[in-house]
């Protein structure tokens, strides 16, 4: 068979499907949504076999693990640029007052808050040639 009948017969069967399930939704309606919400059912029950069988416990954890580190993530630093935001000064005594030199809190010592970090071992003896360089 050349690719063209094959094309032609797929067109065919096709055609009398549709022809098919247009009668049947013609003569008996509550029977044709039966059928239908029973076919759905049956892929979902299917869907969900499938899920729970091919998705490993280590990738879903791995890919839980990667949600909380990013939530820590945002809140670390959403706290951290609400606090550089600077207060709004309403009435005249108080834009007197903040003429004087204030500390901003990007001069302060940032905190060494590095759990995220992991050291990686690697050659510590073997040193640069920096002659080469």
């Amino acid at each position: 068979m050349n690719r063209r009948m094959f094309s032609s017969i797929s067109y065919i069967i096709i055609a009398l499907a549709l022809f098919g399930l247009f009668s049947s939704l013609i003569e008996n309606p509550m029977k044709f949504l039966q059928r239908g919400l029973l076919f759905g059912l049956v892929l979902l029950v299917l869907y969900l076999f499938y899920r729970m069988f091919t998705t490993s416990t280590t990738t879903r954890s791995d890919h839980d693990a990667y949600r909380r580190a990013a939530k820590k993530t945002v809140k670390k630093y959403t706290t951290k640029s609400n606090s550089l935001k600077k207060p709004l000064i309403k009435n005249s005594k108080a834009k007197s007052m903040s003429k004087k030199p204030v500390s901003t809190p990007l001069l302060k010592k940032k905190s060494k808050d590095t759990s995220h970090l992991t050291v990686i071992e690697g050659e510590k003896g073997k040193k640069k040639n920096r002659a080469s360089l």
